[in-house]
């Protein structure tokens, strides 16, 4: 009884993995996902989502050696527009991802003896619960770009959303963002929930993943991954500068020795450190998401959402 009570105080972060993909991405979640989408990408009247039908999210291989794809919410519109939204917590790469997805989804909408016009819009939203250098340097707290006529993409970064001094409740994307902020407090998340029915839908959702230890225990283990990740990545960074120094010493030592010892040492030793440094941290990297691997298989994940996690082939995981 205590830990259930403990249970249905906690605050729990919408972008979580296991939270998000319940209130959006489940068949049944129509509602509010069409409520989420207009908001977000600013659809009114004519132009809005009438209907939407949230499809598979796992994209086959076509080929043995392919990489498998497990999306977060996707779904077509009345318009047969394809929405892919990804929720990430953790800073990754979506510029080569977000185009690999979205390539992938182009081909799996054109089936055979089609022509090419007949292909899908595919649209990628991606929602980032954290900044890295580049994001840093953006003003914004969302950036939208049409590469053509069959791609479009939005990616919203919640941190500078949060820091934005004027949210307007009136702003129907406001809204949206306000809802998916951990940082909403309750008061003006009620107020966003009563003008947003579908925000209320997926409002109760949240509450009944608070309310059953069942659900908790799942969107504990994916803030348990993320920490760890977050956890490996600074360790693993730490012991790469420290072997990358040692390393670069040797290598800037012996350089040293060839072309003077004084210049040798300073020249040497600096590009001795970048090299150690690199291949250290890439080592020490590998190793820890070998570590979290581990830990994910004996709690009872999939080999595929183990290799989605941490990055790694499939195959190697079955190994571990």
């Amino acid at each position: 009884m205590n830990k259930q009570n403990k249970s249905k105080k906690k605050q729990l972060v919408p972008l979580n993995d296991h939270v998000f993909k319940r209130m959006f991405g489940d068949v049944g979640c129509e509602e509010q996902l069409t409520t989420l989408l207009n908001g977000l990408t600013k659809r009114t009247y004519e132009s809005a989502i009438k209907t939407i039908e949230i499809i598979e999210k796992e994209i086959p291989r076509e080929q043995y050696d392919d990489k498998e794809i497990r999306l977060d919410v996707v779904g077509i519109t009345d318009k047969g527009e394809r929405f892919n939204i990804e929720a990430q917590l953790r800073n990754v790469d979506m510029d080569s991802r977000g185009l690999y997805y979205v390539s992938r989804q182009l081909v799996q909408s054109v089936k055979k003896g089609q022509d090419y016009n007949k292909m899908n819009k595919v649209i990628m939203i991606t929602i980032f619960g954290s900044t890295n250098k580049k994001m840093d340097k953006q003003e914004e707290y969302y950036i939208y770009e049409k590469s053509n006529e069959y791609t479009e993409k939005y990616e919203f970064i919640m941190p500078k959303f949060d820091s934005l001094k004027n949210k307007d409740l009136n702003n129907p994307q406001h809204r949206c963002l306000m809802f998916l902020s951990d940082k909403t407090d309750a008061k003006m998340r009620e107020k966003v929930i009563k003008m947003e029915p579908g925000l209320e839908k997926a409002q109760k959702i949240m509450d009944y993943i608070n309310s059953s230890p069942q659900e908790i225990e799942l969107y504990e283990n994916r803030e348990l991954t993320r920490m760890d990740i977050k956890n490996a990545k600074e360790r693993d960074t730490q012991e790469g500068i420290e072997i990358g120094l040692e390393k670069g010493k040797k290598i800037g030592l012996e350089k040293g020795k060839k072309i003077g010892l004084e210049k040798g040492k300073k020249i040497g030793l600096e590009k001795g450190k970048k090299i150690g440094l690199e291949k250290g941290k890439k080592i020490g990297l590998e190793k820890g998401k070998e570590e979290i691997a581990i830990k994910l298989k004996n709690k009872g994940f999939s080999i595929e959402d183990i290799a989605e996690i941490t990055e790694q082939n499939p195959k190697l995981i079955e190994k571990l």
